[in-house]
């Protein structure tokens, strides 16, 4: 039987749920604002790291760069002996070698924190192929590889410089790396409709069905260990998907074993106003009023 309590005894009981009700309320508001506070250090530090990462890639990838364009003046000009232009080239390979794994590294970081955001521009679409295709010169011929080219001339297409330089590179390099000696690589690229298709073709060793579910994979490598025969981290390609996916395009591959491989990465145009100019890595801002280009 439920005892009655008396009117002094009912007060005291909701005095006390009262205060126990009040100290619940100032623990959530301590734990709420401790949060806020962590919150704002996590904003802190993430944005401490992005310009870490910024300042990491200027520092590191200037010098690379200019490393890369020096030494490339030198390579067809006369040395006094064989071994001055095999330092040459030497040099610039190995510099070459490590902006492009830096470059990957540092995009996959911009995506990892999901600050890779589509910078869309006008771009003239053969001037950054043949860019690609100038900074893997050397590797083309070390390989006596025939690049063919079929791109309508003067093709503007607005996507984003950098994330589409960055994904045909990287689709080059690995058709370089893995095709064999006097091999052929194919790069037709066509606007549509649907918006712009790049195909990169070569008669290499081509791929496993199996080994086809991985290679996009971070970090996933056909050729693995110590004693692996090709450079890199297995990042290449897996970027390539991201990017193809942030600028709402596609990436896929139809290869077979021994008869070469076939990537062809669709991107459709963006529904964006585009009033940026690009060729290659320069940007331009267009000017209506005098139809100029302005670089900035």
């Amino acid at each position: 039987m439920m005892k009655k309590l008396t009117d002094e005894e009912l007060i005291e009981e909701i005095r006390q749920r009262f205060e126990f009700n009040q100290n619940a309320l100032n623990d959530m508001r301590a734990m709420t604002r401790k949060l806020e506070v962590m919150n704002e250090k996590l904003q802190e530090s993430e944005a401490l790291k992005s310009q870490f990462l910024s300042n990491v890639r200027n520092e590191i990838i200037n010098p690379l760069s200019a490393i890369m364009g020096l030494s490339g003046q030198f390579f067809d000009r006369p040395c006094d002996t064989d071994s001055c232009q095999k330092t040459i080239r030497m040099i610039y390979a190995e510099a070459f070698n490590l902006d492009y794994q830096l470059q990957n590294v540092f995009m996959a970081a911009e995506l990892e924190a999901g600050e890779a955001k589509p910078a869309y521009a006008m771009v003239e679409i053969g001037n950054v192929l043949d860019s690609c295709i100038d900074k893997l010169a050397y590797r083309i011929a070390d390989k006596e590889i025939e690049i063919v080219k079929m791109i309508p001339d003067d093709l503007i297409f607005p996507t984003d410089a950098q994330k589409f330089e960055i994904i045909l590179i990287n689709l080059l390099g690995n058709a370089v790396e893995f095709n064999h000696n006097g091999g052929t690589i194919n790069v037709n690229i066509e606007e549509g409709k649907s918006g712009l298709t790049v195909t990169v073709s070569d008669n290499g060793p081509g791929i496993d069905a199996v080994d086809q579910e991985i290679i996009f994979d971070r970090f996933k490598q056909l050729d693995a260990g110590t004693t692996k025969g090709h450079r890199g981290h297995g990042l290449g390609l897996s970027i390539c998907w991201s990017l193809a996916e942030l600028l709402d395009g596609t990436l896929d591959l139809d290869s077979q074993p021994e008869a070469g491989s076939r990537f062809v990465l669709a991107l459709p145009r963006p529904d964006v106003d585009v009033v940026v100019y690009a060729s290659d890595s320069n940007f331009f801002l267009f000017d209506e009023d005098d139809g100029e280009f302005e670089t900035f």
